[in-house]
Order: C-alpha cells, then sequence, then structure tokens
C-alpha cells in the first residue's frame, strides 16, 4: 500500500511538473491569414513547452465582436484576443481588459525601451490610452493606391502623385471602346463607404473628431475639407469613377476600373483578379494637403480575468508575435504590415522584396499614418458617416444637409457616453 501511494505521488508530481499552461487565443483569421497564424502559433508552443496556445477561429470581425461582448457580460473570455481599438475601449469602461505596462516594464520578460521604441510609433500610440497600454499590434494595414498598369502605359499617363492628377488620371482613362455609350473602363473606383471618406478627409487634412486639450472629443465633421471631399466623390461619380458598397479588387481585375484605393490587405485578392489579364502596382496614395493616412486592422488585447500564470504566458505570445521574425514572417504571408522596423532588415523580409520590390513601397507611408478614434461608440459614429456618405452620393441629402445631419447624431451619440 506504503508502494502505491509513492508510486501515485511520483506520478502525481511529475504530472505538475509538465503542466502547461493554457493561453486562449480567440482571432478572425480564416482562409491563409489563418493558416499562417496557425504556424505561428505551432512554433511558439514549439518552442515553450511549458506554455499552450490554443488559437481559436471565431469567425468574421462581427461575429468575433459579438462573442466578446457576450462573454463579457456572462463570462467565459479568452485569455487573449484580436480586437479594434475602439472595441478595446467600449471593453475597457467594463474593467476586463488587462493593462500591460507591468509585463512591458518587467525587467526579465518585458522589453527595452529600444524594442519597444521598434514598433512603428503610430502603431505604439494606437495601442495607449493616455500612458495605459493595453494592446500590441498584430495584424496592420495601411491604404495605398492600386493601377493597371497595361492602362496607364496604353494612356501615356504616369503614376498619379498628388488628388489634382489623379481626378486628371481618372478623366482621361475612363473609355467607351466601342462607342457603344456605355463606359468599358472607368479611371478611378472608390466605395460609397465610411472608409473611403476617411481616406480622403485624412488626406485632406480633415476629421470627423478631435479631442481638445481638456479631453472632450469635438465634432469636426462639418467642415470646409469634408465639404470638398464630398465634392470631389461626386464629380467623379457615375462619369469617371465606378462607385459602388463593395470591394473593388473584382472590377479592377476585370479591367472595369484602372485606379482605386484601399489597404494592403487587398493584395492576394487583386494579383488573383488580375492574374493573366493585366500588369498591375501600387503606389502611395495621392496628396492632397497632406500625406496622411488611414491605417487599419487590429491589436492583441488580455483579459483581466485570466489567472496570473495565464497572463503572463500570453504576454510571452504577445511579444512573440510582434518580434522581428515573426512580424517579418506574417507580412511576407498575408500582406500585412510588420510591426517592427527591425522587421524589414531580418533575411525573410529582404529575399521578399528581392523577389518583390513593391512590398516597400507601403513602408514609405508609416510615418504619416493616423488612426481612428479609441473610443469605445466609435462603430455607431462609424455608421452614422457612413450613412450621410451613402445620402449625399445617392442624391437622398444634399452635402451641407449631410454634414449638419451628420454632426448632429454624432453630438448624440456623445453625449449619450458622456464624452
Amino acid at each position: 500500500m506504503k508502494k502505491f501511494i509513492l508510486v501515485v505521488a511520483l506520478i502525481l508530481a511529475v504530472t505538475f511538473a509538465f503542466a502547461k499552461v493554457k493561453v486562449t487565443f480567440w482571432h478572425a483569421m480564416g482562409g491563409g491569414h489563418g493558416q499562417a497564424l496557425q504556424e505561428i502559433v505551432n512554433f511558439f508552443n514549439q518552442q515553450h513547452p511549458d506554455i499552450e496556445v490554443e488559437a481559436i477561429y471565431i469567425g468574421n470581425y462581427s461575429a468575433l465582436q459579438q462573442k466578446l461582448l457576450a462573454a463579457a457580460q456572462a463570462g467565459g473570455l479568452p485569455t487573449i484576443s484580436q480586437a479594434y481599438s475602439n472595441w478595446t475601449a467600449k471593453l475597457i469602461y467594463s474593467g476586463i481588459v488587462e493593462p500591460l505596462n507591468r509585463f512591458l516594464n518587467d525587467p526579465v520578460i518585458g522589453m527595452t525601451k529600444a524594442e519597444w521604441e521598434d514598433i512603428w510609433e503610430p502603431m505604439r500610440l494606437n495601442c495607449m490610452w493616455d500612458d495605459t497600454l493595453y494592446a500590441l499590434p498584430f495584424n496592420k494595414s495601411i491604404y495605398v493606391l492600386y493601377v493597371n498598369t497595361d492602362a496607364l502605359t496604353l494612356a501615356g499617363l504616369s503614376i498619379p502623385e498628388t488628388i489634382g492628377e489623379l481626378k486628371k488620371a481618372a478623366i482621361l482613362l475612363t473609355e467607351d471602346f466601342n462607342g457603344d455609350g456605355v463606359i468599358d473602363q472607368y479611371g478611378f473606383g472608390f466605395r460609397s463607404t465610411v472608409d473611403h471618406f476617411q481616406v480622403f478627409l485624412a488626406l485632406n487634412g480633415g476629421s470627423i473628431l478631435q479631442k481638445g486639450p481638456d479631453g472632450k472629443w469635438k465634432v469636426t465633421i462639418n467642415s470646409q475639407e469634408a465639404r470638398e471631399v464630398l465634392q470631389f466623390m461626386l464629380e467623379l461619380k457615375d462619369k469617371y469613377a465606378l462607385v459602388q458598397g463593395g470591394y473593388l479588387d473584382g472590377p479592377f481585375g476585370e479591367g472595369k476600373i484602372a485606379m482605386f484605393i484601399e489597404t494592403v490587405a487587398s493584395k492576394p485578392y487583386v494579383e488573383s483578379a488580375s492574374k493573366g489579364k493585366h500588369d498591375w502596382t501600387w503606389a502611395p496614395v495621392p496628396v492632397w494637403k497632406t500625406r496622411n493616412v488611414q491605417f487599419a486592422g487590429t491589436d492583441v488585447i488580455m483579459f483581466s480575468t485570466a489567472k496570473e500564470e495565464e497572463k503572463r504566458a500570453a504576454w510571452e505570445f504577445m511579444k512573440f508575435l510582434v518580434s522581428p521574425e515573426i512580424t517579418a514572417y506574417w507580412a511576407v504571408k498575408t500582406g500585412y504590415l510588420p510591426v517592427r522596423k527591425s522587421a524589414t532588415q531580418t533575411a525573410i523580409w529582404q529575399k521578399f522584396v528581392a523577389e518583390d520590390p513593391r512590398a516597400e513601397v507601403p513602408l514609405k507611408q508609416l510615418e504619416y499614418g493616423v488612426f481612428d478614434p479609441q473610443i469605445g461608440v466609435w462603430a455607431e459614429i462609424r455608421t452614422i458617416v457612413n450613412t450621410m456618405v451613402s445620402d449625399v452620393l445617392f442624391g437622398k441629402k444634399t452635402i451641407e444637409e449631410g454634414l449638419a445631419w451628420a454632426e448632429q447624431e454624432i453630438k448624440r451619440e456623445l453625449e449619450k457616453e458622456g464624452l
């Protein structure tokens, strides 16, 4: 009996000695992106035998957001998750997002000042609320101008570098090749959504909201910059630009549009749609009054409901995701941006650029990157602006009516939150 008890005790001791700390990671990366993420998770788990990260695909971003909000109310949150900054803001108000300063500054598992500042500054700022770090950047993208180089060469045009040049090129590239009165190739294309309105508004030096010195948000959408953007979109719509709500990689591949603006994450879809039909490249978005370029994409956040050992293990994985070699691998595999400057010096990135020099184009814009306001009601505000843009473009409201309406509706949303 004593021998049996001793054997059981030894088994239990060995079991506990080799017990792994479990980290659950919810994400919205499907298809090839999900495969690349799983490869990274597998590599991390191999290197860290005491930690097991389980990456769980929840569905698209909408499904992930709904599941996170439901879990925040009912319990059952993961250890970490992908999240847009406005989701993070909403969850911060609930007190369930773990501040990361103590991990960042930990003398053993933290990051040095040089390592932290190696992350592109706009991405760092987008993870911080005042002096508190709540996230690390993950799948980040930035807008670029996609160009059908065959169409430009045929027209004897150069890639436009300013909004004025873009408008001129859009006019000259719009063609009715067979003379039947129907446009076969539009010079440009844009979506009738908040996204492309925001891209143009940032370039023109405008904004939807601005944070004042008192910390209060001021509604700035009803501005001359916004009027100029909407007028620009109206002048191109239907005559020189194809306008639709959905993504434009399909029409671009088919030759229905010669240029469009979208994030670098569209690259694999553009390559697939254009293959065997025409050559293409991308370029920095044309300059307007500024070079400001919208960032897109999510971060990774940690939840305070996790146990301390799970939090420390999760931090190790989050730090792994932003390490130079891993973020470079992620960028090469998916088309997203490497989040570290030093990632561009890694062997995998250097090989990638040697094979496809276009990969360096988006990096030229990073210092001009701007991001959305980090407030919980940003999704509701985006919906308001989306409705306004659609109403103006399709004749339901004038520019003045649309901007005045959006201004009042946004003010109501801010007042509800006490912002």
